[in-house]
C-alpha cells in the first residue's frame, strides 16, 4: 500500500515539474534575416572619345567644275572661315602639294592631257586641257544619251596672284568685300579724276562704286571680265532694228562712241561734239555745217544745235536708228524745210 501511495505521489511530481520546465524552454532560435548581398558596383563608364570636328569648308573660287584650258598646269584660289589643316589638291587621285595661306588659300596643280579630276576639301572639279587649243569651249559627250558636258575657258583677274585679302576681309569666318571704289582704285586709274581738272561725265555704275555690275571680280569668258551676256542692252533698251541703224549699233559696238566708264562730254561720249563723227565720216558737209552760209531762203532755227559756229551733226542726224534713210531726224523734205524755205 505505501508503495501505491509513493508510486502516485512521484507520478504527481513529474506531471508539475515537467510542464513549468516545458514553459521555462526558450523559443526556437530564429534564423537571422537574410541579408542582401552588396550591391555590385557597375565599372565606370568608358569614356568616348571626343569627336573628330570635320575639316572647315573649302570654297573654291577658281577653278569652276567644267573648266576648259590649254595650260597644262592650273592656279587654285580658295578660302575657308577659319584656320585648320593644310589643304593638299588630289589630281586624278594622287595628293599634290598643299595650298599656300592658312585662311586665304592659292597654289598652281601640274595636269594630264584631258579630263582631270580635281579635288579640293570637298569640292570635286573636272579641268579638260587641250594643250595649244585656240578655242575658248570643248564639249564632250557625258555619257547620257542626248546629252553634252561643256567646258569653258575663262579669263582670271590679275588681281588674284596677289590675294584675295587685296579685295576681302574675313569677318565671323564669312568673306567680306571691301567698297568697291576702295578695292578697284587701288589698281586700276579713278574714273572721276579728269586730266587737268576737265570735267568727266561718268556712266552711273561708275559713279555709283558698282563696278562688278559689268564686270566679274574673279574670271570671266569675256575680255575685260565682262559678265554680261547682254553687254549694253543688259540695262539699256535696244534699238529698233528696222530702218536705218548706225553701223556700231548693228554691230554691238557701243563703245566705238561711247566709254564704258567715263568720257569728255555727255552721254560718256568718246569725244565732244563733229569730232566723234568726223573720227570715221570724212564727208565734211561743209555748207551745211557753217551757220554762216546763209541767204534769202535760208533761216537756221535758234534752237538747232550749233557748234564753235558750225552746224552740229546731231542738228540733222541721229545717231543710233532712224525709220528715214542716212539717219536723218526726219524724212527729207521736212528735213530740208527746217532751214530752207522751199
Amino acid at each position: 500500500m505505501r508503495f501505491r501511495r509513493a508510486a502516485i505521489a512521484l507520478l504527481f511530481a513529474v506531471l508539475i515539474v515537467v510542464p513549468a520546465r516545458a514553459a521555462e524552454a526558450p523559443t526556437a532560435i530564429q534564423p537571422p534575416p537574410a541579408q542582401a548581398p552588396p550591391a555590385v558596383q557597375a565599372p565606370p563608364a568608358v569614356q568616348a572619345p571626343p569627336a573628330v570636328q570635320p575639316p572647315p569648308e573649302v570654297h573654291v573660287l577658281y577653278p569652276p567644275d567644267l573648266t576648259f584650258t590649254s595650260d597644262p598646269k592650273v592656279k587654285i584660289f580658295a578660302f575657308r572661315g577659319s584656320k585648320g589643316d593644310p589643304v593638299a589638291p588630289v589630281v586624278n587621285g594622287k595628293a599634290a602639294a598643299p595650298l599656300d595661306g592658312e585662311t586665304f588659300l592659292k597654289g598652281e596643280v601640274s595636269l594630264f592631257t584631258g579630263l582631270n579630276l580635281l579635288q579640293v576639301g570637298d569640292k570635286s572639279l573636272r579641268v579638260f586641257v587641250l594643250p595649244n587649243a585656240l578655242m575658248s569651249s570643248f564639249r564632250s559627250p557625258s555619257g547620257n544619251e542626248g546629252q553634252e558636258l561643256v567646258f569653258k575657258s575663262y579669263r582670271l583677274h590679275p588681281a588674284l596672284d596677289d590675294g584675295c585679302d587685296g579685295c576681302h576681309t574675313l569677318e565671323g569666318g564669312k568673306l567680306k568685300a571691301k567698297d568697291q571704289k576702295e578695292a578697284c582704285y587701288a589698281c586700276h586709274n579713278d574714273f572721276s579724276k579728269a586730266e587737268g581738272g576737265k570735267k568727266v561725265f561718268l556712266h552711273a555704275p561708275v559713279a555709283s562704286g558698282e563696278c562688278t555690275s559689268c564686270h566679274d571680280p574673279h574670271f570671266a569668258t569675256r575680255p575685260k571680265l565682262q559678265k554680261l551676256e547682254k553687254g549694253c542692252f543688259e540695262c539699256h533698251d535696244p534699238f529698233p532694228p528696222n530702218g536705218t541703224v548706225h553701223a556700231p549699233v548693228r554691230a554691238g559696238e557701243c563703245i566705238a562712241c561711247h566709254s564704258p566708264h567715263a568720257g569728255p562730254a555727255p552721254k560718256q561720249l568718246a569725244r565732244a561734239g563733229n569730232a566723234l563723227c568726223l573720227g570715221c565720216h570724212k564727208e565734211t558737209h561743209t555748207r551745211h555745217r557753217s551757220s554762216a552760209v546763209l541767204g534769202a531762203l535760208t533761216r537756221v532755227p535758234e534752237n538747232f544745235p550749233v557748234e564753235r559756229g558750225e552746224l552740229s551733226c546731231t542738228g540733222c542726224h541721229v545717231p543710233h536708228q532712224s525709220p528715214n534713210a542716212r539717219l536723218f531726224r526726219k524724212p527729207q523734205d521736212d528735213l530740208c524745210r527746217t532751214c530752207h524755205s522751199v
